[in-house]
């Protein structure tokens, strides 16, 4: 039996306990983040990203919701845009598995656009990757900004688990 795996589902479910805003009401159940364990694990093996960039993303985007839709179309787990979907093959936006691989291929090209700097990769999923050379860093976005700051905490805590 592996014990470091069960310590790390044990952990992330302690780290990510789900409410449910009246905002996202859709989600009447909580759902926890041990579910998406296997899709986050081959989506980090198949897109060379690291499963706790991963996870901080999911964490950061839907808490681990994965039917919630955003005020302008994002969808899903990882928050994936239609015409970015449609870009990397995304059938089914609320499909776990579907979102957490389309979510981790786009890390994949911001990886290699941004020389795996994770900060700038984390800012380009937010604003997008032009803005992000526009301004050869972070945009000066609130937003960004903060979005920037909530992946790499939570990057920094699940890179101590996984």
């Amino acid at each position: 039996m592996n014990y470091k795996i069960i310590a790390v589902i044990i952990s992330i479910s302690a780290i990510a306990p789900l409410s449910i805003s009246k905002e996202n009401a859709v989600e009447k159940t909580k759902v926890s983040p041990c579910k998406y364990f296997k899709s986050v694990k081959a989506a980090s093996e198949q897109y060379n990203i690291s499963p706790a960039l991963i996870a901080a993303v999911i964490h950061s985007e839907s808490n681990f919701r994965p039917s919630v839709r955003s005020k302008v179309g994002a969808r899903g787990l990882m928050q994936i845009m239609p015409a970015t979907g449609r870009h990397l093959g995304l059938k089914n936006a609320f499909n776990p598995h579907q979102n957490i691989m389309a979510g981790s291929k786009y890390l994949s090209q911001l990886s290699i656009t941004f020389k795996g700097n994770i900060t700038l990769i984390a800012a380009a999923y937010n604003a997008g990757p032009g803005a992000v050379r526009k301004y050869n860093g972070i945009p000066p976005y609130k937003e960004t900004r903060k979005y920037t700051k909530k992946v790499m905490k939570h990057y920094r805590t699940y890179s101590k688990l996984m």
